[in-house]
């Protein structure tokens, strides 16, 4: 039994064996068939690449000579355009040679007109000139002339009266300095107040001298005060009235000019 159930085994084995082996076999053919496709694609494939080979070597052939015949047009172009150039910049040379003659013969022309215009002016200049320093005099001016004329002759017997005045002032004081020096040659004792003195308090009720005498006159007189003269009084220093001897003959000091200039009124 066991020897027949391994038969049956093995049988069963073989039968699958056998399909298996039927199966295999036909992929296999089905395999050799699709590697044939394949074999025919690939040799078509070779003669596709053949083919564009040839073609692409026929096409870069084909460039190189379109390059070339370009390069020799476009070189043929060149040579025109640069004779097509030189011609215009010839041409353009002798319109600017031409143009530039007729421009400076312009400003030949032009520079000998501005001379002349420039010496009619200059003639023209010198006539104004004289016309206009050989010219009349304006009423205007001439009005302005005389009121100025009047204002100063207004001005200078102002001036003439001040100067009166002043030698007046100046002999009535030597007057009065010379009749006070006359009539006070006694030595007076003159008290004045010195604030130099200390206050004392109010429970101090000792007598205070609040006035101190000044030392006499005669005495600074014989002294030698008041420039030897004892009947006079000490001048006043920097003073050019208080002089030794007054002399008449001799001109007062010019006034100083104010800063701002005084303004006459010219009465009509």
């Amino acid at each position: 039994m066991e020897l027949e159930r391994s038969v049956d085994i093995s049988r069963r084995q073989s039968k699958e064996h056998m399909c298996r082996i039927t199966d295999l076999q036909e992929e296999l053919r089905h395999r050799e068939h699709h590697i044939s496709d394949l074999d025919k694609e690939v040799q078509h494939l070779h003669e596709n690449i053949s083919a564009l080979t040839k073609e692409l070597e026929f096409k870069g052939k084909e460039i190189l000579r379109i390059r070339s015949e370009s390069n020799q047009q476009m070189r043929l172009h060149e040579q025109d355009l640069n004779k097509r150039l030189e011609k215009e910049l010839d041409v353009m040379t002798a319109d600017h040679l031409r143009e530039k003659n007729i421009m400076r013969a312009d400003f030949n022309k032009t520079n000998e007109l501005l001379k002349e215009i420039n010496a009619a002016l200059q003639v023209s200049l010198e006539e104004m000139e004289e016309k206009y320093l050989m010219r009349e005099s304006k009423p205007e001016d001439i009005q302005m002339i005389t009121e100025l004329k009047a204002m100063l002759t207004e001005r200078d017997q102002v001036i003439k009266k001040l100067i009166e005045d002043n030698k007046f002032y100046q002999l009535e004081l030597v007057n009065r300095e010379t009749n006070f020096n006359k009539m006070f040659n006694s030595s007076p004792s003159v008290g004045v107040i010195n604030p130099l003195t200390k206050q004392k308090k109010k429970n101090d009720k000792s007598p205070t001298n609040r006035f101190v005498s000044v030392p006499n006159l005669s005495a600074l007189e014989s002294g030698g005060v008041g420039n030897g003269h004892p009947n006079r009084l000490a001048p006043i220093p920097n003073s050019p009235v208080h002089d030794t001897e007054f002399n008449s003959s001799k001109p007062l000091p010019q006034p100083v000019p104010p800063k701002e200039p005084k303004t006459f009124l010219r009465y009509q």
